[in-house]
């Protein structure tokens, strides 16, 4: 078992609420990078920005010859972030309650940049390590789906992102089908004549009203996120577009829901007399690890290092490692103990925060 990497907590937390502080929303990592990038080269790492905003961050071998291991977080945050300022109590860390924490994700990104440091100074002897800290996740993984996997050696990665206590590893992630519907129906004045006209909004509510939504089953969900439409209160509705997902880790099972939903829809329209366009739009595909496969054992043997014991999950969320797996880089999700992720109630506990860069800085040694 290799020794413990120590970790510097003020350092981390400084980190941390470093970031926090800034509206990271997507369009704005660059204010994150502008802060990694010294800290990163300060260790000993060289890094770069690619043509969709990522970070990548390299790290040469010390005295070990084990493979490339490659560690992700996510640089941007949901709405709303602006003006935040984080409340530190002995516990950890909250929002004022104005804003989102933002600890989704850059409680993975400061538990990683920690990581480096302690190993760095420690002069633990080490593989090549790759850091890759994306754009865009939460409004699409637009960083990770763009990243070119050939631009790192890496085929192991570990996704600092995850649902649940420090320790678990999101082995199963699901398949997800989002798509676009415009309803239309036909104007009309709304005080002289409205029954010559057809309402696109009567349409969709009446297709939300019939759609078997949130959770559907332990493996499947499903979601309207979006509905955008009208013109004026004293105009009948002519369009309306909605916008929603499923999710399964059972791939029939998402077929189904996304038929169903598209079913329900072409019903709603054809009753008030008018029509939907349906486009199916960004697609995920699952992933899957037994026990035995090698980026697992790599985590396993990590948490056990930090003195925790793994727990193995599925999920049902979407993340960047779904686009790692894809291009050839397995990657797990690692928990990292916060709550009430894309929510003003979000926390981070200094317990979670200082266990997650324990966990990633025995990944990095333990290879």
């Amino acid at each position: 078992m290799p020794e413990l990497v120590p970790i510097d907590h003020d350092r981390l937390l400084e980190t941390f609420l470093r970031l926090v502080r800034i509206d990271s929303y997507h369009g704005n990592e660059d204010r994150i990078v502008e802060v990694l990038e010294p800290m990163l080269h300060a260790a000993g790492l060289t890094t770069e920005v690619d043509a969709h905003g990522n970070l990548i961050a390299r790290w040469d071998a010390q005295d070990s010859d084990a493979e490339p291991l490659m560690l992700n977080a996510h640089m941007d945050t949901v709405w709303p972030t602006p003006d935040m300022e984080p409340v530190v109590t002995d516990e950890g860390v909250a929002s004022d309650g104005s804003s989102v924490l933002g600890a989704d994700d850059k409680a993975g990104v400061a538990a990683i940049v920690e990581a480096v440091q302690a190993v760095a100074d420690a002069g633990l002897p080490h593989g090549p390590i790759e850091l890759v800290f994306t754009v865009g996740e939460d409004v699409g993984h637009i960083g990770s789906r763009a990243f070119d996997p050939e631009s790192i050696e890496s085929r192991r990665g570990l996704v600092f992102d995850g649902d649940g206590p420090v320790g678990t590893v999101v082995t199963e992630g699901p398949s997800a089908q989002a798509f676009t519907a415009v309803f239309r129906g036909r104007a009309a004045h709304a005080g002289v004549e409205p029954e010559n006209g057809v309402s696109a909004i009567a349409m969709a509510a009446r297709a939300i009203d019939r759609m078997k939504l949130g959770r559907i089953t332990r493996y499947t969900v499903a979601n309207i996120g979006t509905i955008n439409g009208g013109q004026a209160v004293n105009i009948v509705p002519p369009e309306v577009t909605l916008v929603g997902q499923a999710r399964s880790l059972r791939p029939r099972v998402l077929e189904q829901q996304i038929a169903h939903m598209r079913e329900v829809m072409e019903e709603a329209a054809n009753e008030f007399g008018g029509t939907v366009e349906y486009e199916e739009t960004m697609r995920i595909d699952a992933f899957g690890f037994n026990q035995q496969n090698p980026v697992v054992l790599w985590a396993n043997r990590a948490i056990r290092a930090a003195g925790l014991e793994p727990s193995p999950v599925f999920t049902v969320g979407g993340s960047d490692a779904h686009e790692f797996n894809a291009k050839g880089i397995w990657s797990v999700m690692l928990g990292m103990g916060c709550t009430g992720a894309h929510t003003v109630e979000e926390f981070a506990p200094h317990e979670a925060l200082r266990q997650t860069a324990q966990v990633a800085a025995q990944a990095i040694v333990v290879g």
